[in-house]
């Protein structure tokens, strides 16, 4: 196996998924070959033996490791491999889980190219994946590099200023209130009318029937005194 680290043990497997293959084997056999390899963000070239590979990724969102950085900064392994000096499971972990976004892409996330006849499915594109391994265990941040996040630092929250107004003494004082109009007395026996039959009886008569007469009879004693 190329690659010590979680990381380039990663990359390297997700470039050649079979190390047991013969396009593995003769890749490890051309690791010495690879030369100019250049990591940009996204695209990892070199040449190998006389051919012009590249292995390329989309790049990880910038807003995606700039959140990731924001939280992370109480983990001091996750903090040691943001800043590319530590290979951490635990940040690949985070990426993949809570952002569907691996620091290393997936085998299908890859584009495998070279100019030799197999065009991408040979034994160039996997010395380049070991050759990039080893680089990767000698130096994380290149994998940060190919990712397009070793330039990505966390912007500082913006705190919106928060401007409160004292209102003036006379916006809490109450207008006068208006005159109240003289109530209007209900007719003798008006809840009763509106409730109906209670139902009820008191002999031979309906309850409410009994308490109209019995209201009247009030009203007539009342005016009296």
């Amino acid at each position: 196996m190329t690659g010590k680290g979680p990381w380039a043990r990663l990359f390297a497997t997700a470039v050649v998924p079979d190390e047991s293959s013969s396009v593995a084997e003769h890749g490890r056999r051309l690791v010495d070959s690879v030369e100019s390899m250049v990591a940009e963000a996204g695209t990892l070239s070199a040449s190998v033996d006389g051919c012009e590979v590249t292995i390329a990724a989309e790049p990880v969102p910038p807003r995606i490791w700039t959140a990731l950085t924001r939280s992370a900064q109480n983990s001091p392994g996750v903090v040691a491999a943001i800043e590319g000096r530590a290979q951490s499971v635990h940040l690949e972990h985070l990426m993949t889980l809570d952002w569907d976004r691996p620091l290393v892409p997936r085998k299908r996330e890859l584009i495998r190219q070279c100019s030799c006849a197999r065009g991408g499915a040979c034994e160039h594109v996997a010395a380049l994946a070991y050759a990039f391994a080893e680089e990767i265990d000698r130096d994380p941040s290149a994998l940060l590099r190919w990712r397009g996040v070793d330039a990505i630092e966390a912007e500082e929250p913006v705190t919106a200023a928060v401007v409160v107004e004292t209102a003036p003494p006379e916006a809490w004082e109450a207008g006068s209130l208006p005159e109240l109009r003289p109530l209007r007395p209900l007719p003798l026996g008006a809840v009763l009318k509106r409730l109906g039959p209670s139902g009820l009886k008191v002999g031979a008569d309906d309850l409410v029937d009994v308490l109209e007469r019995a209201y009247a009879e009030f009203a007539k004693s009342s005016r009296r005194q």
